[in-house]
């Protein structure tokens, strides 16, 4: 008798403990997300140290993301697409890889934190099917002619004899005119939180919904003829450094900040470009541990394999490789330093919020300023299909029936 009650309570226990696996706390049409979904997603958010999950805003916000995740991939099925095991494994080790993170390091991590893979494939998945989706759906309207790239080329030759800005954006799009005195008090906040110290790169991050975020919300040079009047309007009245106030666009409301204005006598036919690799040394680190990194990047000089096998090692640096940059793009800080900086070695140190960054060109070039036809037709392309994919998730989100169970 004492052994069946030891069973059936071991039972009890099993059972409760998947329920509260599976229990729903969203239910996207004919989808469900579970509290395990949420509670991992959470987790893997915490392990990134990409926010603090115990703010409420922080946990709405994943919520949401995972329920748009859901309309992606239920959009993809009713367009017929499909994607296979081995094109999401390459599309997450290059996602990866562009952050600076190696594919087989990350799977260790997961696994000693008991998270499955899955929590870095579904939001990688959802997407490609999506865009997918949109490709398949767009027809004829998402393919790019001859025409419109030649004209293309013509707009951006146009562009260079007027005067420039170099603008960094934070987009917070209206999704229905009961939201935008919301979405407007959400605008202040976030200039409130900037004026106090908060970085405007890594609130794009968190809170903008254009293209560039994943950049920090960086847009670089834009002519005068392609902003809005509202737009100049409020850029006239701004000096370099300087942040606005939230602009009303079709799109939504945006706040900018100014780097460097460029008049048209000032721009040049060509553009330098530079590889750049990047260390972080938080405060954390003692004077010796400082000391230490400091002479192993001034043995490393000459190669950026050993800067980048340094940063590795350190594990301070979400994202190492920066990949290939214009220079005259990049904040003035950074390119004061590497201004002062050879090709192939350290720079000096430059002071952040919570530590210092160090970088090392590993490649320098000028390249004109006019990109080639190909790269023409993939961006307006791109563009394109952002646009009505951003268009239609909207749509989706209006179409849904979803109950939230929290």
């Amino acid at each position: 008798m004492r052994l069946f009650l030891l069973i059936l309570c071991s039972v009890v226990l099993s059972f409760s403990t998947a329920l509260a696996q599976t229990k729903i706390i969203a239910q996207v049409n004919d989808d469900i997300i579970s509290e395990l979904d949420f509670k991992q997603r959470l987790k893997f958010i915490q392990l990134t140290g990409q926010a603090d999950i115990s703010d409420k805003e922080i946990q709405d916000r994943i919520l949401k993301q995972l329920i748009d995740e859901k309309l992606k991939q239920q959009e993809a099925r009713a367009a017929g697409i499909e994607i296979s095991e081995e094109e999401i494994q390459q599309a997450v080790k290059i996602t990866l890889k562009q952050n600076g993170l190696d594919y087989d390091k990350v799977r260790r991590q997961l696994k000693q934190n008991n998270l499955p893979l899955s929590v870095i494939e579904d939001q990688i998945k959802s997407d490609l099917l999506y865009i997918r989706a949109i490709k398949k759906n767009a027809g004829l309207r998402g393919e790019v002619s001859d025409r419109e790239v030649e004209a293309k080329i013509g707009e951006i030759k146009k562009q260079i004899n007027q005067k420039q800005y170099l603008l960094s954006e934070i987009l917070l799009p209206v999704e229905n005119e009961e939201k935008e005195d919301e979405t407007y008090g959400l605008a202040m906040q976030l200039i409130m939180r900037m004026r106090d110290g908060e970085v405007f790169e890594e609130i794009a991050q968190k809170y903008s919904k254009a293209p560039s975020a994943q950049k920090g919300g960086l847009l670089g040079w834009i002519s005068e003829e392609m902003l809005t009047p509202a737009i100049k309007e409020e850029l006239s009245v701004m000096n370099p450094g300087q942040l606005s106030t939230p602009i009303k666009t079709p799109e939504g409301y945006q706040l900018f900040v100014l780097h460097a204005v460029r008049d048209p006598e000032d721009t040049p036919d060509k553009q330098t470009v530079v590889h750049l690799m990047q260390i972080f040394l938080p405060d954390s680190f003692s004077a010796k541990q400082r000391q230490t990194v400091i002479r192993d990047l001034n043995m490393a000089k000459g190669s950026c394999s050993q800067f980048k096998a340094i940063s590795e090692d350190l594990k301070t640096t979400p994202r190492i490789d920066l990949g290939k940059v214009p220079l005259g793009e990049l904040p003035s800080p950074i390119f004061s330093v590497l201004n002062r900086t050879a090709l192939l070695e350290p720079s000096q140190p430059l002071p952040i919020d919570g530590g210092a960054l160090i970088f090392m060109m590993c490649s320098k070039e000028e390249i004109s300023i006019l990109p080639d036809k190909e790269n023409i037709r993939m961006q307006i392309e791109s563009q394109r299909l952002e646009t009505m994919a951003q268009r239609r998730l909207r749509e989706l989100r209006r179409e849904s029936v979803t109950e939230i169970r929290q």
